[in-house]
């Protein structure tokens, strides 16, 4: 799992500005969905909103995931 791998992230990091904003703005929807799973009831809104949540927050990791292969990539061509 690539997004466990501290030193691959590090890697991301250096090459890619924005990555520590994805892990930051990933980790942020992290808390919400698990503020709103604990939860014993949801309104049919608050349900929605967090299948958009979850959406947004696969999003983010696949973009992760991207940057990671690429920094890995140009690690590898050096």
């Amino acid at each position: 799992e690539m997004l466990k791998n501290e030193n691959l992230k590090e890697l991301a990091r250096k090459k890619f500005h924005h990555f520590a904003t994805l892990e930051r703005k990933h980790q942020e929807l992290d808390d919400l969905i698990d503020d709103m799973e604990r939860r014993a009831v949801l309104t049919p809104k608050e349900e929605l909103e967090l299948e958009r949540l979850k959406k947004e927050r696969l999003a983010i990791r696949d973009e992760m995931m991207i940057l990671i292969k690429k920094a890995q990539e140009m690690e590898n061509e050096k």
